[in-house]
């Protein structure tokens, strides 16, 4: 790998988060970030690893950071929700899920940033029904619900593994 690509460095990044190396997930995010201090996805990402490591006030930071940057979307919105949610700042959660709610007037919002929201929230019920509009719909980010850490409140879940089987993950 170009160690001077931010795609690559990014992408090195994921593969640690999801491999639950969040100690390596989080260097190689935040070199991305360095990298490039406009890639959304990589500040995303590192404030998800960091909340996973338990430092939820830098993971605050970085998603909110991450909510001003162009192209900063539903994902990032979301994501900044199920930390909130899982930090007890439940009606600041339930707040950006009617955002998000509000948002689908205005465009497509992915089923699957609903379902990491209500996965915060505890709302596994609703949670596994956004997910399953998701396979419906043949949404890209649902391909990693088996190795995604934020969907391990609904590995338990019948439905889930039902889900996780019919996509013959």
């Amino acid at each position: 790998l170009d160690p001077a690509s931010v795609s690559a460095r990014r992408a090195v990044g994921w593969l640690y988060y999801y491999a639950r190396r969040y100690h390596q997930a989080r260097e190689h995010l935040s070199r991305a970030i360095e990298m490039n201090p406009m890639a959304v996805e990589s500040y995303r990402m590192l404030g998800s690893t960091m909340a996973l490591q338990g430092d939820v006030t830098e993971a605050e930071r970085v998603l909110r950071e991450a909510l001003t940057l162009e192209g900063a979307g539903a994902y990032s919105k979301a994501t900044l929700g199920w930390l909130l949610a899982r930090s007890g700042r439940r009606a600041e959660a339930e707040q950006l899920l009617r955002e998000l709610e509000l948002s689908r007037g205005e465009g497509y919002v992915s089923p699957v940033a609903f379902a990491i929201l209500h996965i915060g929230l505890g709302n596994l019920q609703e949670a596994l029904d956004w997910s399953e509009r998701a396979y419906d719909e043949r949404r890209g980010w649902l391909a990693y619900v088996n190795v995604n850490p934020i969907f391990d409140p609904l590995r338990n879940e019948p439905r889930f593994a039902a889900l996780v089987r019919k996509m013959r993950l």
